[in-house]
């Protein structure tokens, strides 16, 4: 008898387990490290609406004006976490460089809505 009930419990946690990973399936991203004494730079939602049977797209440029601070990090959320959203590509500078260029996309007929956090030192 305990080892009936032992093979229930267990094939009920292999269900869940298996029920539970493919739930979360964000396109959030994040490049570089944080740094001791780095600052928060920028805060912006990117966002586009869809359109029918068309893939939209979205450039974001970040440039500093006035004092140029080293980028040590960028985190990119995906607002729309059910694995319908876009994806971001890094285009040019980044990590290390004092500008980035984002390069966002749509999967077909959806749309999508990104939060990019920059920090830099």
């Amino acid at each position: 008898m305990k080892v009936v009930c032992l093979a229930l419990l267990v094939l009920f946690a292999l269900v869940a387990v298996g029920r539970a990973a493919g739930t979360n399936q964000s396109h959030s991203i994040t490049w570089g490290s944080r740094v001791f004494r780095d600052m928060h730079l920028e805060r912006v939602i990117i966002s586009e609406k869809s359109k029918f049977l068309r893939i939209v797209t979205r450039t974001y440029k970040f440039e500093q004006v006035g004092t140029q601070r080293l980028i040590t990090q960028i985190v990119i959320t995906d607002q729309i976490k059910n694995g319908n959203g876009g994806y971001a590509r890094l285009e040019a500078g980044g990590p290390n460089a004092n500008f980035a260029k984002i390069y966002f996309k749509s999967q077909r007929n959806k749309e999508f809505s990104f939060i990019v956090d920059i920090y830099g030192i």
